[in-house]
């Protein structure tokens, strides 16, 4: 496959059967699809694809278990190279005084309902990932194609981009695809500065309010999959085959005491790395952290500094905690959707004119590798 931002290249995009190797070739194309709206928009301004890049980004360094420590990564990558198994749960040793007393549980059954928590986790990741592409890359790739073709003016042109968000979820009685794209429909329309940079600002916070709506139950079942879910897969496991749960129970709560040392220790680390950081040029931030300034640079830029949009100015009303400097844009709480849009409105703003955005998310060698349909020797190489 080569790069493209056409719809026929989104499709095929999102045809592609291998998880890890549709990460790479959605965050690819994110970026290519970041490059050729501001080519539209305004080229010294960040979109959401712009940021949709990193994001993506990240994730595929999460499934492929990237980040982990190295002793967690051996026990959950597998071969396909995704993260998903728990390949050792613990040595034989440590088993042998719970198996001969509690038959009931066997360390494999222990094993398979860790594996399932961990499984689970990384198909809400990849599936929500390709979920939000398959929602906005469409939409993204007309805007793009038709006003290639069309004069801004045109108001086939913005009839054709609407259409394609038509049926998109709504969230709060509004349907924030459209909200967003008909913003950047504004944006082309304006010769006012300062109006073009809030109207393309205020559409990338309609395109994130969108995106963290649909990945809500994504994001609150992966942070609901600890010990305590592992547990309930494997009664639901012991109930199907017959043998009574009550009677297992004492079992579970002994034999599981050294999965606990596994799992609840890491696993609030993992969902961390998972879903509390982003990785940008700029570095890896953390969500329960306020976001940062750009290096060098005021937390907000002059032409956002003062709000003109009336978008703009409903959508910080609706999401900003933070003060001008960023101080308070945290998320305090992951699961909760109004704290990861504080963190993200605010990410949007410190970084609207952020060109750093626009590197290549991929070394070439790696591009080279998944253009051929190949998945990179060494995965470490493919993120910054």
């Amino acid at each position: 496959m080569q790069r493209g931002t056409s719809l026929e290249h989104v499709a095929s995009v999102l045809a592609i059967e291998d998880r890890v190797l549709r990460n790479y070739w959605v965050t690819q194309s994110y970026s290519d699809l970041a490059s050729s709206l501001a080519a539209l928009l305004d080229p010294d301004t960040a979109n959401w694809c712009t940021f949709g890049t990193w994001a993506s980004c990240t994730v595929g360094r999460n499934l492929r278990g990237e980040d982990l420590p190295e002793w967690l990564q051996r026990r959950v990558v597998l071969d396909d190279g995704m993260m998903g198994a728990v390949q050792h749960v613990a040595a034989p040793s440590r088993w042998g005084h719970f198996t001969h007393r509690f038959h009931d549980v066997t360390p494999d059954e222990v094993a398979e309902a860790v594996k399932e928590a961990f499984g689970s986790c990384a198909m809400n990741l990849s599936n929500g990932n390709t979920e939000v592409f398959g929602e906005i890359g469409p939409v993204a790739a007309t805007f793009i194609t038709v006003y290639g073709e069309l004069p801004s003016a045109d108001e086939g042109a913005r009839a054709g981009v609407l259409a394609a968000c038509d049926g998109a979820p709504e969230f709060e009685g509004v349907n924030h695809l459209a909200a967003g794209f008909s913003l950047w429909c504004d944006a082309l329309n304006t010769t006012d500065p300062i109006r073009r940079s809030q109207l393309i600002l205020a559409g990338s916070l309609h395109l994130g309010t969108h995106e963290q709506h649909h990945l809500q139950a994504a994001i609150a079942g992966s942070m609901d999959m600890g010990i305590n879910q592992s547990i309930a897969n494997l009664k639901q496991r012991l109930a199907k085959e017959g043998r009574d749960p009550d009677k297992a129970d004492a079992a579970l709560d002994e034999a599981l005491h050294p999965v606990a040392h596994g799992v609840g220790d890491v696993w609030g680390d993992l969902m961390t790395e998972l879903l509390g950081t982003i990785v940008t040029p700029d570095g890896t931030m953390r969500l329960d952290h306020d976001v940062p300034a750009a290096p060098g640079q005021a937390f907000l830029s002059p032409d956002v500094s003062t709000v003109v949009v009336d978008d703009l100015t409903a959508l910080l009303a609706r999401f900003n905690r933070a003060d001008a400097e960023g101080r308070d844009s945290r998320a305090i709480d992951w699961v909760s959707m109004d704290d990861r849009m504080n963190f993200i409105t605010n990410l949007f703003r410190s970084r609207h004119h952020r060109m750093a955005l626009f590197e290549p998310p991929f070394t070439p060698e790696v591009l080279a590798d998944i253009e051929a349909d190949t998945l990179p020797g060494e995965p470490a190489a493919a993120a910054r």
